[in-house]
């Protein structure tokens, strides 16, 4: 209050000085020190007056004030010492636990999967998901969810899973301690591709709320379906014309798919008429084999037994929409009986091209009794049937009917048939000359043309050629050639592979060494070993399921010292059977061979004979490129030893 009294006085005597008239240069210096003195006075007092005033702009008693004393800078650094401590420590905690045990896959909790690395399709087996805490705290909200590969098929678990067959909820999993889930179920798909099942585990540490993860994968291949499937089809196919395709299939020895659904998938000029089984009728159809409907041009398979099966698929072609088309026949193995909608995992498909062929005489072409590709034989003669008719509503004239016949392996010196053709080149013509009925075909007329061709016998292997026969037949009417499109179907015969096995019974080998014992020629009474050797040679194609065996007669029994360069050589006791198992056996081993002794002891009723030693050794396999059953057996070996120079003689058993 007093400052304020001040200051009013000190601005009224201002004021009366100001008005008053300054008498020297003195008084107006004096005047200029007092007015300036007065201002910074006054400038004090107002900033006093902010000072203590309170939010609302009022005065405020200082003496009612209360004042509290300032923190000094050592209590404001020992708080920032305990911040920074606490900080770090759970900053250190969080990247020891975070970082290290998780990005540097140094975690103590694991997850891994044990299982087979291959599996034949349809085959059950386990995935073993196993999962482990070695970490210092507990594990608590664990949910496991398992990713199956496509063509996994599931069929149970233990524990059972919470929901979808792959999602396992733990309530905790405490320190230092481990779990297994077992997920049993069967892979179904084409051979030799990979499955791949994931898992993912996430969980949290206790005294933690973030969730962590951790992922595991694993792979298993499937290496066989355990079926083997052929197929015979025409390459080409008549407009109208009923069609057909043979499927044949048998379960090798490993096969765990004993039903399957086969579709067609066609283009929609394609009709599928029907399919059964081939011999249904017969009493040679297989007797456990089942077929039932299963959609539209689709069908369910049940019962294969061990023997070839075969199916036989019926199609028609309503209009020529391209040159060519294509059925695709889907193999599946059906997940589960009551799956809604039913679900079917692919495991087999086959493609099969044909050139559509739109004519008014149709023409069929058959070789050796069927209309479709087949394997043949060095050697070998092709029996051909010709078969036409006018399907049009107008009379031809003039028909010429040509066979064509493609191949550098054709005995053409061999060629006979009824009405014989004029050859030129690769062709055989038939005209009114040797046909007369081919002058005037009226509608609805129709006939046969037969005849017959062998194949060359084997001669050196040349690759560069194309060891194989194209059969199609053409015509012309009235000297005019029909479009290429209007020809008969086209057979390929290709020719299988020179597969040749050499036998030869011997006492002495090429070095003229004993390889044998006992008395030449054998004697009644006494044991004599021989030596066999087998040697088999192939180079065009590679071979499948190749096996050798010759059963053994009565008073010749297996003497082992056996040994072959490939597969497995071996005496079946129950069967009294030598067998030579190589399985497959590639082009590039164009030579294996195997040997073994046999004991012949001539009994009484052999005295004076020339005894058999081996009946007639069979070699069996299959063409891998021809896909055809090759099947030779050689000529019975005796006791005249005819392959052996030193040994040989009249074989007569003394």
């Amino acid at each position: 209050m007093k400052n304020e009294i001040k200051i009013k006085q000190s601005s009224s005597s201002l004021s009366e000085f100001v008005q008053r008239p300054l008498a020297s240069d003195k008084e107006a210096e004096a005047f200029d020190e007092y007015a300036e003195s007065e201002i910074k006075e006054k400038e004090i007092s107002d900033g006093l007056a902010r000072i203590y005033q309170d939010d609302q702009g009022n005065r405020v008693d200082v003496k009612k004030m209360e004042i509290r004393p300032k923190r000094g800078l050592l209590f404001n650094l020992f708080t920032f010492v305990i911040v920074v401590f606490v900080l770090g420590g759970a900053i250190y905690g969080a990247y020891n636990y975070i970082y290290l045990k998780m990005i540097n896959g140094k975690s103590s909790v694991s997850l891994e999967f044990d299982a087979v690395k291959e599996v034949v399709a349809g085959k059950e087996f386990y995935y073993d998901l196993n999962y482990k805490n070695e970490d210092k705290v507990g594990l608590a909200k664990i949910e496991i969810k398992a990713t199956y590969p496509d063509n996994f098929i599931f069929l149970s678990s233990d524990p059972a899973p919470g929901h979808n067959n792959n999602i396992w909820e733990i309530d905790s999993l405490d320190s230092h301690r481990s779990g297994s889930i077992r997920i049993k179920g069967k892979l179904a798909g084409p051979a030799d591709s990979g499955n791949i099942i994931l898992a993912d585990m996430a969980y949290t540490p206790q005294n933690f709320s973030s969730e962590f993860k951790k992922s595991t994968s694993f792979e298993t291949k499937i290496n066989d379906i355990g079926l083997d499937f052929s197929f015979n089809n025409a390459s080409s196919a008549l407009i109208n014309e009923t069609n057909e395709i043979v499927v044949k299939f048998k379960a090798k020895i490993e096969n765990y798919i004993d039903n399957f659904r086969l579709s067609v998938e066609h283009p929609e000029e394609v009709e599928i008429i029907g399919a059964e089984l081939a011999n249904a009728s017969s009493s040679s159809a297989p007797a456990g084999l089942t077929i039932a409907q299963s959609g539209p041009g689709a069908w369910l398979l049940s019962n294969f037994g061990k023997n070839e099966n075969e199916f036989k698929i019926k199609f028609k072609i309503k209009e020529k929409k391209s040159p060519s088309l294509n059925l695709k026949l889907k193999f599946a193995l059906p997940e589960q009986a009551s799956t809604t909608p039913a679900k079917y995992h692919s495991f087999y498909e086959k493609d099969l091209a044909y050139d559509v062929v739109k004519s008014d005489l149709n023409i069929n072409l058959i070789i050796n009794g069927s209309p479709f590709d087949q394997g043949v034989d060095f050697g070998q003669t092709l029996n051909y049937s010709i078969n036409y008719a006018n399907k049009g509503d107008s009379v031809m004239k003039d028909v010429i009917i040509m066979a064509v016949l493609e191949s550098d392996f054709l005995n053409w010196q061999s060629l006979s048939g009824q009405n014989n053709g004029a050859v030129s080149g690769n062709t055989i013509s038939w005209s009114k000359q040797e046909i007369p009925a081919l002058a005037e075909l009226v509608s609805g007329a129709e006939g046969v043309i037969d005849f017959s061709i062998k194949l060359k016998s084997q001669t050196e292997i040349d690759l560069s050629k194309a060891y194989q026969v194209k059969s199609y037949v053409k015509y012309s009417i009235g000297g005019k050639s029909a479009p290429e499109d209007s020809q008969s179907n086209t057979i390929i015969n290709k020719i299988n592979s020179d597969l040749n096995l050499s036998e030869q019974v011997r006492y002495f080998n090429d070095d003229n060494i004993a390889v044998g014992s006992g008395p030449i020629p054998p004697k009644v009474g006494q044991a004599t070993s021989l030596k066999v050797y087998w040697s088999i040679n192939n180079n065009l194609h590679e071979l499948k399921n190749l096996r050798i065996s010759v059963a053994l007669p009565n008073n010749v029994s297996w003497d082992s010292k056996n040994r072959a360069s490939v597969g497995s050589l071996y005496y079946d006791g129950q069967a009294n059977q030598v067998i030579w198992q190589i399985g497959d056996l590639p082009v590039t081993v164009y030579k294996a061979d195997a040997e073994f002794n046999i004991s012949v002891a001539p009994s009484e009723d052999d005295r004076n004979k020339v005894m058999i030693i081996l009946p007639g050794t069979v070699v069996t396999a299959i063409d891998s490129e021809t896909n055809t059953q090759i099947s030779k057996t050689l000529k019975a070996e005796n006791t005249k030893l005819e392959d052996d120079s030193m040994a040989a003689g009249d074989g007569i058993v003394q």
